[in-house]
């Protein structure tokens, strides 16, 4: 039952603004009940929505959660809108003090315009999901927060091996079922940038609340307050207790290192459900006329399945001339094509297109594949003639991809060419038409101005499904109902 609060929010004659700004110093300060008395004399006397604000985040920051919640319940008996901030003020007012479905249904209901707080969201929702027992869910959330850039000063992405609140969660994690449709969604987190990140103890992460129900007593004496409800090493009480600092160095080390073994196997879970469909991805993306697509799909499954060769590929009708071009690649030499496909050039620009493409075989060195990588390799070198004419000879040889002809034609408007731009994009099968990035650039040469490939914006994905890095929005649920449809006719 919420309590009922007979005041109405009001303007006080008392100099509210300049008592709120003392009370959040003298809390910066360490000040606790200083900082407590000024709130505690404004709630008596001039008990108005901004007081309540700010004795919500000075009772959170000390942990005194029920006396937080007294406030943040006033705050939400008050009509006005309030800011994403104060709602994740309240709902970690009462995720603290146990009410945790309030918590959870107030920070379901924000839509943050920030990474930042997206990220809190998330994260916030999957220690809530996991404490209410929705584990399906509450690792859906976790596994969202890596698709967002960390709050350095916070660590997220280190802190989330470590909660307390999430100990549920890991342990149900490798029994837990995981659909394609998941798996298609979350394949291309970077799990591996994340181990990596976690794999050192140090720096160690920050603690809170909740996380000293599972931490030794002695502990607590190394920490001091950070940030909102999280605690981290005093340097001079690390500095005075060595040996503590050690043990407790140790102890976070044995509670993460389980989990990171638990997001290895979760890694290959994902990946290898993905992988398993990439034929399956193919046939769908060359049905549609994407053979870019279609092409990556393929050689995903060369590259991961390392046993296969190109004469293990099933008979794709619109990909015949390219899967002819593979064999006659491999069954010329094996080494040059697999380098080929894996992007073996990456690391040696200069080295290939001085040595390496110059002493292929010649099937492949005048492969689609080997003009594609010479037209990455002088773009980043800066030759952006040789680059369009790599790229437009490779898209004579695959009239049908526009992976080659999006690239050249990307430099062509860098150079104000745009009727060379405008006619290579317009050989283009219509079905390209359909990537955003071929709208953006359509567009952009209409009005005559420049377009970049963004990395960031399109990369290309380690394990690529039907929307192929959000280049065809919404394909991965088309292949899932027209995997459903068939199903059901087959049944």
């Amino acid at each position: 039952m919420r309590r009922q609060y007979p005041f109405r929010f009001k303007m006080t004659p008392l100099n509210t603004t300049a008592l709120l700004q003392e009370s959040s110093a003298l809390l910066d300060l360490g000040l606790g009940e200083e900082a407590v008395a000024i709130i505690e004399r404004l709630l008596s006397e001039a008990p108005d929505r901004e007081v309540h604000s700010m004795a919500l985040c000075v009772f959170n920051r000390l942990g005194r959660f029920a006396r937080a919640c007294i406030s943040a319940d006033a705050l939400l008996e008050d009509e006005v809108a309030r800011t994403d901030e104060e709602i994740f003020n309240i709902a970690l007012a009462f995720n603290f003090s146990g009410r945790i479905r309030e918590a959870y249904e107030l920070e379901k209901s924000l839509a943050p315009q920030s990474n930042d707080g997206s990220l809190v969201r998330l994260y916030g929702l999957a220690c809530k999901a996991t404490r209410l027992g929705h584990y399906e869910e509450a690792l859906g959330h976790m596994l969202s927060c890596f698709g967002f850039h960390n709050v350095e000063s916070w660590d997220a992405h280190r802190k989330i091996f470590l909660d307390y609140e999430l100990s549920p969660l890991w342990e149900r994690i490798p029994s837990l079922g995981i659909t394609l449709r998941h798996a298609m969604r979350f394949c291309n987190i970077p799990f591996d940038d994340i181990l990596r990140q976690n794999e050192p103890v140090e720096p160690l992460r920050c603690v809170d609340h909740m996380d000293f129900h599972a931490m030794p007593a002695e502990f607590r004496t190394l920490l001091q307050p950070v940030y909102h409800t999280c605690f981290e090493v005093n340097p001079r009480a690390e500095a005075l207790n060595p040996g503590l600092y050690s043990e407790y160095a140790r102890w976070q080390e044995n509670q993460v290192a389980p989990r990171i073994e638990i997001f290895r196997a979760l890694r290959d879970r994902i990946r290898g459900m993905v992988v398993n469909q990439q034929l399956h991805f193919a046939a769908f993306q060359s049905s549609r006329g994407r053979i870019a697509c279609s092409r990556n799909h393929l050689v995903c499954h060369l590259l991961q399945t390392p046993d296969t060769t190109p004469h293990d590929l099933p008979d794709i009708p619109a990909l015949r001339p390219l899967l002819a071009e593979l064999r006659a690649q491999y069954e010329e030499c094996p080494t040059s094509f697999r380098y080929l496909i894996a992007w073996g050039c990456r690391e040696e620009p200069e080295a290939f297109i001085r040595d390496i493409h110059p002493e292929m075989p010649e099937c492949n060195r005048n492969s689609g594949y080997a003009l594609l990588a010479l037209g990455c390799m002088h773009y980043r070198l800066g030759d952006t003639a040789a680059a369009i004419e790599a790229w437009s000879a490779c898209a004579a040889k695959w009239p049908l991809d526009d992976a080659p002809v999006m690239n050249a034609t990307m430099l062509l408007s860098g150079e104000q060419r745009w009727d060379e731009a405008s006619r290579l994009m317009s050989n283009l099968p219509g079905e390209c038409m359909e990537s955003t990035l071929w709208k953006r650039a359509n567009h952009a040469i209409r009005e005559r101005r420049t377009f970049t490939i963004s990395s960031q914006v399109h990369t290309t994905p380690i394990v690529p499904t039907p929307t192929f890095g959000n280049l065809y929005s919404g394909a991965d649920e088309e292949f899932l109902l027209e995997q459903t449809m068939k199903t059901g006719a087959a049944s």
